[in-house]
């Protein structure tokens, strides 16, 4: 089981060949942490039809796959060894959103008045 975030997906003529970049997996298999947590790229091979519009680039997925080998691929000016997977299930993951907490307006609390200010405020202050 490998995850992490899609850089590329192309159609070839044996599958769909997926460029992942490595993250590390939660308790639930989904890809945590920041971009610099990886150790790597690596590249699944999903040999049932994927269009590769489905996995645009940021898409974070979960691969569960038996390894093939590697291949050696050109990044940017070097030669980049990238271990490859023969992919048996994948998961794509939902986008995830910011979550905003805020209090309604006007809060009416045990310690605050309708203005924001506590009871025994003689008037709002900002």
């Amino acid at each position: 089981v490998a995850g992490g975030v899609v850089l590329s997906a192309r159609r070839l003529k044996e599958g769909t060949r997926i460029e992942v970049l490595q993250l590390p997996l939660g308790s639930d298999l989904e890809p945590v942490g920041h971009l610099t947590d990886s150790h790597g790229r690596f590249i699944a091979l999903h040999k049932e039809f994927l269009d590769p519009a489905t996995l645009p680039p940021g898409t974070r997925i979960t691969v569960v796959a038996e390894v093939t080998g590697a291949v050696t691929l050109p990044l940017d000016e070097i030669d980049y060894v990238y271990p490859t997977f023969d992919s048996k299930a994948l998961t794509v993951w939902p986008t995830k959103l910011p979550v905003y907490w805020f209090r309604p307006y006007p809060y009416f609390g045990g310690y605050w008045g309708p203005y924001w200010g506590p009871y025994w405020a003689p008037y709002w202050v900002p």
